[in-house]
């Protein structure tokens, strides 16, 4: 957890974020630190989807963590960032032409599990293709 904090202190400039929360806290408490530092950057630039740069520095760090990081990494990718990123819908779909096919199948997960939305995902001309409903069918 503390590699990925670090990267995005480096990637993003986030060192006084940083040690304000390890004075806070004592230590990197992942959802607290990852939630505050990411969630309100990535759905802000999402929203507007007016910065593909950014955006695709803050996905591909998020897939890096769900790719390579262990199960504590792993699990605030699912329950801190990617459940806000579902809460809101534009920002979703605009989240998802920048998602590898494995962070398609997460939001796929997530969003079932939370009776948000049931997101079909398929494969045209070898490329991953989704839509969804909303709210799910029963």
């Amino acid at each position: 957890m503390k590699y990925f904090a670090r990267r995005l202190v480096r990637e993003f400039g986030a060192q006084r974020a940083y040690q304000k929360h390890l004075h806070d806290y004592g230590d990197v408490l992942g959802h607290v630190f990852f939630g505050d530092e990411v969630n309100p950057v990535l759905f802000a630039l999402l929203k507007a989807n007016a910065d593909p740069t950014a955006i695709r520095a803050y996905v591909d760090l998020v897939e890096s963590m769900y790719r390579d990081g262990d199960e504590d990494v792993k699990n605030i990718v699912e329950v801190t960032i990617w459940e806000r990123l579902g809460d809101d819908e534009t920002v979703l779909r605009n989240a998802f032409s920048y998602f590898s096919e494995e962070l398609m199948q997460l939001s796929q997960r997530v969003e079932r599990s939370w009776g948000r939305r049931d997101i079909r995902i398929w494969h045209q001309n070898g490329k991953p293709r989704y839509d969804w409903k909303w709210p799910p069918q029963r």
